[in-house]
């Protein structure tokens, strides 16, 4: 693939990761749609390639890349060949990741392991494959998707919560450690969306849900209620494109964007409960309450 060597000021490029779906094929479109040249980074090469053609048909420039990035050296890969034919990287956009929806007990440590590389390593060495970059440019952008997981505790999630957790650690600490070269990190903190990944954890598990001696076989279809009564009306993948997006452009980007309002209460509100009445309002809600 040609390297792209335009030196034009008012270029802007972007790196999307998990681009063939929700959040990140969302926010790929609307980048595109605000002349930003993109970078679609994910497994599905069909999926990416067919987003390709749809932005390039709307006069934009989109190159599908796909990788697998649980793999480091795909991910290595990926973000040489994105560097390669943008030339320059303005925004990096980490969104990859997946929940499996199970107990701690049910997931081997070779399966904990799959979950942090996507999650959570992916996002880390993406970021270091971009900073020199960005650093010789004089700045950058990068945005990380969080989590209401990384605030507000929930079973069948723990994995994800804890690559969810580690990924604001990490975006505070590199807003430090990356702030005088002019890159700028931001954490975007999204509310129940309507994508793929309630669907897929419910794939996932479909064995353990069928399974009578399951332990959390009623968990399991009390928290797929829950989820269902929480996306009746449920924020879009686009909704949350809209944010980072601000979150890429902003003169003073804010270290964190929370989409709706309400996630930022209910993180608010679980940061200052003392951990026992948390524990109490939130066994009630998953209906955990001792029988």
């Amino acid at each position: 693939m040609q390297k792209d060597t335009s030196s034009s000021s008012d270029r802007r490029t972007a790196i999307i990761t998990g681009a063939s779906s929700g959040i990140g094929e969302a926010t790929a479109r609307l980048l595109a749609r605000n002349g930003f040249e993109v970078a679609l980074i994910a497994r599905r090469k069909d999926r990416l390639e067919r987003l390709a053609r749809e932005i390039e048909a709307g006069k934009g420039r989109a190159i599908p890349i796909p990788a697998d990035l649980a793999d480091e050296g795909a991910t290595e890969h990926a973000a040489g060949e994105a560097l390669e034919a943008l030339g320059r990287i303005d925004l990096l956009v980490n969104n990859a990741g997946y929940s499996p929806g199970q107990a701690i007990e049910q997931i081997r440590r070779s399966e904990l392991r799959h979950i942090f590389e996507v999650n959570l390593f992916s996002a880390i060495q993406l970021i270091g494959a971009v900073t020199p970059r960005m650093r010789e440019q004089g700045g950058g952008r990068i945005v990380n998707i969080g989590s209401l997981a990384g605030s507000v505790p929930a079973p069948l999630a723990i994995p994800y919560a804890m690559t969810k957790v580690a990924i604001r650690a990490a975006t505070d600490a590199l807003r430090l450690e990356l702030a005088p070269f002019g890159i700028r990190l931001s954490l975007v903190v999204p509310g129940f969306v309507d994508t793929a990944v309630f669907e897929n954890a419910r794939k996932d598990s479909q064995s353990l849900r069928e399974d009578p001696s399951n332990p959390y076989r009623q968990l399991m279809f009390d928290l797929d209620d829950l989820a269902t009564r929480n996306l009746r009306n449920p924020l879009l993948p686009e909704d949350v494109a809209e944010v980072v997006l601000r979150a890429a452009t902003d003169a003073r980007p804010r270290a964190r964007y929370y989409t709706p309002l309400s996630a930022r209460l209910q993180c608010l509100l679980f940061d200052m409960l003392p951990a026992r009445l948390a524990d109490a309002i939130l066994l009630r809600v998953y209906k955990l309450e001792r029988r």
